[in-house]
């Protein structure tokens, strides 16, 4: 699909899976990651909004600085 022979602002994306995710807060494994206010980072929410879920953290971050998690994407 987008490879970069055609489009050199294409990315990864992931659709089902366990892949990285870059994360700030308090994140414990289990905890819904969703969008945060920065662009491209994900953080924890206890009661998420409909669509707005990134996947399901597998483990455990706690710094405001932004970091790389591993989460699962697709069914939960």
């Amino acid at each position: 699909m987008n490879t970069k022979e055609t489009d050199d602002r294409a990315l990864p994306v992931a659709l089902q899976g366990r892949v990285p995710c870059k994360v700030k807060g308090k994140i414990k494994k289990g905890d819904m990651i969703v969008v945060s206010d920065d662009p491209g980072v994900g953080t924890a929410d206890s009661d998420p909004k409909l669509g707005s879920v990134i996947g399901k953290a597998l483990e455990n971050y706690d710094s405001q600085e932004v970091g790389i998690i591993e989460v699962v994407v697709g069914r939960l």
